[in-house]
């Protein structure tokens, strides 16, 4: 079961028995967004280029996290699927319109 309201559910649905676990999937941080971005395009480019699209994109996260606009990683995975290697930092602007 997901939710992106816990407190709105009925608390029969989220008694111990029916859900004996829960897990806070939040928004991307810097270093997730780094780490997918190196494991999406792996063998792509040479190491040292990877590296630093990998650190564009996140120092991008950061900025936009710091003005309390956020990314899930479904959206920089979509993102990564759209883009390939030779156009993902250049249309880095699509992911926080």
């Amino acid at each position: 079961m997901t939710t992106n309201h816990l407190d709105r559910l009925d608390p029969a649905l989220i008694r111990p028995g029916r859900i004996d676990v829960a897990e806070l999937i939040d928004d991307a941080s810097p270093s997730q967004t780094r780490k997918l971005f190196l494991r999406f395009y792996e063998g792509e480019r040479d190491e040292a280029e990877l590296e630093r699209a990998a650190n564009e994109i996140a120092q991008l996260v950061e900025e936009n996290a710091g003005r309390g606009r956020r990314i899930s990683m479904a959206a920089l995975q979509g993102h990564f699927i759209r883009h390939p290697i030779d156009t993902v930092v250049q249309s880095k602007g699509e992911l926080f319109p």
